[in-house]
């Protein structure tokens, strides 16, 4: 059991995190195996940490397999969807849009149009590309989970540089508003998570010490977010607790912002 984990009962689904060997995505894999789940964790330039975590897994008789695909290409998307429908038996129940990253700090007047296009590409299209495949088997189930992760970023627009990053996120809180509408009637329920600071490599490549203190300083409670923190919240609205939640963006920041 991870540690700090909510317990919830997910036996018999299958999740698909994509970006799930590492971060907040290697806390959300875990917590869905220790949650009864079997997982296909989805990687593109990972493959240790994935290949090594589903080897964990499946030491300890869970379902699971590692797969590599880009997910801002369609055409690897629907392969990936095939091959977790033939390893794993069935089709996804649940799945978890959580691959994304900054690709550049440029303010726009400088920002090269590829930099905004990647980053719309991996932060935003790629969710719509994967709940595109994920819909039909949801539909024939009569239930699904589809869980986004935004940012915090997606109020705030971003710190320095970070407009494109932001722009994205923000977009991907709205299309869990119009995908909610469209798929309610079906038992499939479309929610994001937007996390704030959360420690994970993202922060040494693009913060530095000094500036997550004084972010650290500014948070109620005192601390910087664990990817724990944000697969507690995961597991919520994947179980059937949360079936009555849909088109919602959970915050969760410590108290960072609470407008």
């Amino acid at each position: 059991m991870v540690k700090n984990m909510l317990s919830v009962d997910l036996k018999g689904k299958i999740a698909l995190i994509t970006g799930g060997a590492k971060g907040i995505g290697y806390a959300i894999s875990k917590g869905f195996v220790a949650s009864g789940a079997s997982v296909a964790v989805n990687y593109l330039s990972s493959e240790k940490n994935a290949k090594e975590l589903v080897e964990q897994f499946q030491a300890n008789g869970i379902q699971a397999v590692a797969i590599k695909a880009d997910i801002t290409v369609p055409e690897n998307v629907e392969h990936m969807f095939d091959q977790i429908e033939k390893k794993l038996g069935t089709t996804v129940d649940i799945l978890i849009n959580n691959a994304g990253t900054q690709i550049a700090l440029s303010s726009v007047e400088e920002m090269p149009i590829d930099v905004w296009n990647k980053s719309l590409a991996l932060n935003l299209t790629s969710a719509m590309i994967c709940a595109k495949c994920a819909i039909p088997g949801m539909k024939g189930k009569g239930w699904g989970r589809i869980i986004n992760i935004s940012s915090i970023s997606a109020r705030s627009g971003g710190g320095p540089g970070g407009t494109s990053y932001a722009s994205a996120k923000g977009g991907m809180s709205t299309f869990t508003k119009g995908l909610a509408k469209e798929l309610g009637h079906y038992g499939i329920t479309v929610n994001a998570v937007a996390p704030g600071v959360i420690l994970t490599d993202i922060h040494k490549k693009f913060s530095t010490p000094e500036s997550l203190e004084k972010l650290k300083i500014q948070t109620a409670l005192g601390r910087l977010g664990q990817p724990e923190d944000i697969a507690g919240a995961v597991l919520f609205l994947a179980s059937d607790s949360a079936s009555y939640i849909t088109g919602e963006t959970i915050s969760i920041n410590g108290g960072l912002r609470m407008d």
